[in-house]
């Protein structure tokens, strides 16, 4: 398999998915242009020996398939680093005008045989009108926005001469160019006829503003929406891994950029996942985005994502200035560092980016920087550290000498406290004992007297006891009555003046020997 004859036709399936505005592989997987590389069809019936191209693919890209591998083969093989016409999307060499398939048009076909349909002559001229792509600038006259495709027409400013265009929705977002009447832009894509009308318009794949006037408007207008938004504020901004190993690296693998980020990234062992893209123009655009959301399919496999280029005009940084682009970066799930440019040169995806610099070289070194810092500190201190051990070695033995001194003066101070506490305790317990003897002698002479005066006490309330049985028997009402006394009670009144009573009351009477219940029947006053 010819590997040249691959990368050309990836170029041009490249090239031609841009002006579709669709991915690559619906235009065709690479399993086909390989396919095609390795067994180089000739005619239409060997490219339909194919896995993966039918009669509608044929139509659309038989032709120009065709005349690459006749262009290439013709050539020895032999393809340069620049792109061929084909590679470019121009229909390859003797087959303009060509509305017949390749390996048709033999002597012997009749005449009758090359009789097309309108639907089958539209079909082939536009195959043929898809080689022609092209960038048209010109003045915007006329746009109308749909829901899925933008119609738009643009004019020759000299002439007045005006080319009708139409963009998918996708496509115009991703170009970042808001259409007005009157703006000079330049559009990139190929001619297509509309069959059920038979309009001829030009589908356009990318658009971009012609002029550093309009370019710096635009960029003006973008920055400060990015600001109100808060897309540059600091506190959205991640902290870079302090040593990145894992480098998502986005940039052309042509020219300086690649060359000055990867030499002064040095031999740090660090793995770097390349992803190869355009860095200028409207279609660095699309394959930027491609790329940076091929590394967030797995971003836990980076510590980094890097975007490089070296600087230019503000035209030439248009795609870093693309808002699409800018959102993308904003959206990178993985840590951004954007290296674009000279010091002057300040687009607003590096803003946007977690970590901004200002070229590629600046870019590996703040990659680099840790690295080296810590090869310097741990060789700094492979010097060091055994004078450093030693110092602290001796500091330290200082500090125990001294504090033992301390230690000892104070254990000194203990002991005699020690001892001098035990004499204290030693006397103290012989006070105690001594008077704990004196109060056992106090107790038991307090017991004698207590004993003693109980006796004593228990003869006076024995006699006193003696004397009140004397005076209650004195006193007792019994012994009166016994003298010949009585006792009257009305209820259980003691009857005790006569005022007490009337004729009629039924009195008790008390006697020594019993009871008399009486009525009173008399009162006498005395």
């Amino acid at each position: 398999m010819n590997q040249n004859i691959v990368q050309t036709l990836r170029r041009w399936r490249d090239q031609q998915a841009r002006i579709e505005g669709v991915e690559s592989f619906r235009v065709f997987p690479n399993a086909v242009l390989e396919a095609i590389a390795g067994s180089l069809p000739r005619t239409k019936e060997e490219m339909f020996a194919i896995k993966g191209i039918k009669e509608g693919k044929y139509r659309k890209y038989g032709v120009a398939l065709l005349g690459i591998i006749r262009e290439s083969t013709s050539s020895g093989n032999s393809m340069s680093g620049d792109l061929n016409n084909e590679d470019k999307g121009y229909p390859p060499t003797g087959e303009v005008g060509t509305i017949r398939d390749a390996g048709e048009g033999k002597n012997e076909q009749k005449e009758e045989d090359q009789t097309l349909s309108v639907s089958q002559f539209l079909d082939g001229l536009n195959v043929e009108l898809s080689g022609m792509a092209a960038r048209v600038r010109g003045e915007v006259s006329s746009v109308d926005e749909r829901e899925r495709v933008v119609y738009f027409t643009i004019k020759d400013a000299r002439d007045e001469s005006t080319l009708s265009c139409l963009i998918f929705r996708n496509a115009y977002a991703v170009s970042g160019v808001r259409l007005a009447i009157g703006d000079e832009i330049i559009v990139e894509g190929a001619p297509d006829i509309y069959k059920p009308s038979g309009r001829l318009s030009f589908k356009v794949g990318v658009i971009e503003l012609f002029g550093e006037g309009a370019l710096q408007k635009a960029y003006e207008a973008l920055r400060l929406k990015f600001e109100q938004e808060g897309l540059f504020a600091p506190e959205r901004k991640r902290v870079l891994p302090a040593f990145a190993e894992r480098i998502a690296l986005i940039t052309s693998e042509q020219g300086a950029a690649i060359g000055d980020f990867t030499m002064n990234l040095g031999a740090q062992g660090l793995k770097v996942h390349f992803y190869p893209t355009s860095v200028e123009g409207k279609k660095a655009v699309f394959e930027i985005i491609r790329a940076i959301k091929y590394f967030n399919q797995s971003p836990d496999r980076y510590d980094v994502l890097v975007i490089v280029r070296g600087g230019g005009s503000l035209e030439s940084l248009q795609a870093f200035n693309n808002e699409a682009l800018a959102r993308e970066v904003a959206e990178s799930k993985i840590p951004t560092l954007l290296g674009i440019g000279h010091e002057k040169d300040v687009t607003l995806a590096a803003m946007i980016a977690d970590v901004m610099v200002s070229t590629p070289t600046a870019t590996a070194k703040v990659l680099r920087t840790p690295w080296d810092e810590a090869r310097q500190l741990i060789t700094h201190f492979r010097s060091q550290l055994p004078m450093l051990f030693r110092e602290q070695l001796s500091d330290v033995h200082g500090t125990l000498a001294f504090e033992s001194e301390v230690l000892l003066a104070r254990l000194k101070t203990f002991r005699v406290l020690v001892t001098t506490l035990k004499q204290e305790i030693a006397e103290r317990l012989a006070l105690s004992q001594s008077l704990v003897r004196q109060q056992l002698i106090n107790l038991e002479e307090g017991e004698q007297r207590l004993s003693l005066g109980f006796v004593v006490m228990r003869e006076r309330v024995t006699q006193e006891i003696r004397r009140f049985e004397e005076l209650l028997r004195q006193y007792d009402p019994k012994r009166v009555l016994r003298l010949g006394y009585s006792l009257v009670r009305s209820g259980n009144q003691i009857i005790k003046d006569i005022a007490e009573t009337k004729i009629g009351d039924i009195l008790e009477v008390q006697l020594s020997r019993g009871k008399l219940r009486t009525k009173v029947e008399k009162v006498f006053k005395s």
